[in-house]
């Protein structure tokens, strides 16, 4: 599952910075660092899930962010049998300059066919939250006045990391990179399941992706996290920032 937060760390129109902790099971392949990807007419930025191909991050050359979660919640709670892979999702959201276009999209894509997923966009403009309980989608459409946010989710059920992590989130909003990274970075001692860089049993946060949105360029920034929640070497690509972009 994971953990996302969106900020807007400077004044200049179309600033963002997303950071999304990857939390997932010990039996899963690592993924590969950052790819550039052509998504239809766009060039985009993503790491790649080495079983569904597909990406829980992405950035396009249009300034379109986007990121999945899983869902676990009682109305959720559907079977996998014929449903295909979430990992398709986020390429798809890439083809398109903006996120009217982009949930636009995603609102034809059959709910039925899909595991559950919140699914979070952002430009130099807007933000859009969509959820789909594996039945039917909805959708939360805002500008940045309601920055800064953070999703987070689990297999342990989304209700019982929520009330904890987003009462330290609320605690103090991080409104700068420094405040967001260490909040990315926050384990409970006593707590590991809970915490931000989680750790149980069966999963553990295994990658922390960054994205960084100005006026002049991209950038995406990738680490992997060990079981210590110690990150590895970083990994870093850049994409220029087209002006003027259509879908």
């Amino acid at each position: 599952m994971c953990t996302v937060t969106l900020i807007k760390p400077g004044a200049a129109p179309g600033t963002l910075r997303l950071v999304t902790n990857r939390d997932e099971q010990h039996t899963r392949p690592a993924a590969l660092p950052p790819q550039v990807r052509r998504c239809g007419p766009r060039t985009a930025l993503m790491p790649i899930d080495v079983v569904s191909q597909g990406t829980w991050v992405g950035v396009n050359d249009a300034g379109l962010i986007a990121t999945l979660l899983n869902v676990k919640a009682p109305d959720a709670d559907v079977s996998p049998e014929g449903r295909v892979s979430r990992g398709g999702i986020v390429p798809e959201m890439m083809r398109h300059a903006d996120v009217e276009a982009a949930v636009e999209a995603l609102k034809k894509i059959e709910a039925d066919r899909v595991m559950p997923f919140r699914l979070l966009l952002a430009d130099g403009q807007r933000v859009a939250r969509m959820r789909s309980n594996g039945r039917g989608l909805s959708v939360e459409l805002d500008d940045h006045s309601g920055l800064p946010l953070m999703l987070t989710s689990s297999g342990l059920g989304d209700h019982l990391v929520d009330l904890p992590r987003r009462a330290l989130f609320d605690a103090d909003p991080p409104a700068d990179t420094a405040a967001q990274d260490h909040f990315h970075r926050h384990g409970w001692a006593d707590r590991t399941p809970l915490s931000v860089t989680m750790c149980r049993e069966d999963a553990r946060t295994v990658s922390r992706t960054v994205i960084d949105m100005a006026p002049e360029g991209l950038v995406m920034s990738y680490v992997e996290v060990d079981r210590y929640g110690i990150e590895g070497p970083p990994s870093r690509q850049e994409l220029p920032r087209l002006v003027g972009v259509s879908d």
